[in-house]
């Protein structure tokens, strides 16, 4: 009964209780063993995870004693292994303990369910891949390494929930996603998906205006940050709201 989140904080869990993970340095360590999931990690790269820059002298034996640490406060009865092999360490959990792992399971089944064109089912894994996104990924644990994996489990949550609303419209609910969408807009004023979602939502809820206005708004947005038009895609999608066929 372990289980791992880095899809927010870095946390662990044993039998429901919340487990003490030291540093941030120590965190990051753990962090990166379980990205990995499985695959061999050199000590070189977990001293470059911890210290992109200039490491100190001791380094690799502060690594180990990270990694004693980590193996005392994880034993093998959790499931969980932290071995040497041919030159590097490999993590292994029980399968299901890692949030990115389910994560990923659920956003292939919701995409197998929309091959099936079973939107309720393809709804329902969405909701609970999204239901893991606990804030920013990786929260408590620093590096290049982290960094770069941060930004990519952060536009994996991001895609998935875009999935989800766009769902969630799709199928008659746009009151529910309207709230989500205004959110999602205004964390990424730029990204034009959000904004044709938003349109379409607010047109099938009966408010053309509404969305003729936010299109005005997007508009502008577009040309005083980037100097550039809304997409071909977004103008046809204002067309047929402004015609009545959105």
């Amino acid at each position: 009964m372990i289980a791992f989140s880095l899809l927010g904080p870095v946390r662990a869990w044993r039998d429901g209780a919340e487990l003490p993970l030291g540093s941030p340095q120590q965190r990051t360590t753990l962090a990166v063993l379980l990205l990995r999931e499985g695959l061999l990690t050199t000590m070189d790269e977990l001293v470059d995870a911890i210290w992109p820059e200039d490491p100190p002298v001791a380094a690799v034996a502060t690594v180990r004693t990270y990694l004693s640490r980590l193996r005392r406060l994880l034993p093998i009865a959790t499931g969980v292994r932290i071995d040497w092999i041919g030159g590097g360490y490999v993590l292994t959990a029980p399968e299901g303990a890692l949030d990115v792992e389910v994560f990923r399971k659920h956003t292939a089944r919701a995409a197998e369910a929309m091959r099936r064109d079973d939107k309720r089912d393809a709804i329902a894994h969405l909701r609970a891949a999204v239901a893991l996104h606990r804030g920013t990924p990786l929260a408590g644990a620093a590096g290049g390494y982290v960094d770069g994996q941060r930004a990519r489990l952060a536009e994996l949550c991001r895609g998935a929930a875009l999935d989800l609303v766009a769902l969630t419209v799709e199928t008659g609910g746009h009151t529910e996603a309207i709230a989500d969408l205004r959110a999602m807009v205004a964390e990424e004023p730029l990204r034009e998906r959000c904004h044709a979602l938003l349109m379409t939502a607010l047109y099938r809820g009966g408010r053309q205006a509404d969305a003729l206005a936010h299109y005005r708004q997007v508009r502008r947005t577009l040309a005083d940050e980037l100097g550039v038009e809304p997409t071909p895609e977004l103008q046809a999608l204002h067309q047929r709201i402004l015609l009545g066929a959105g």
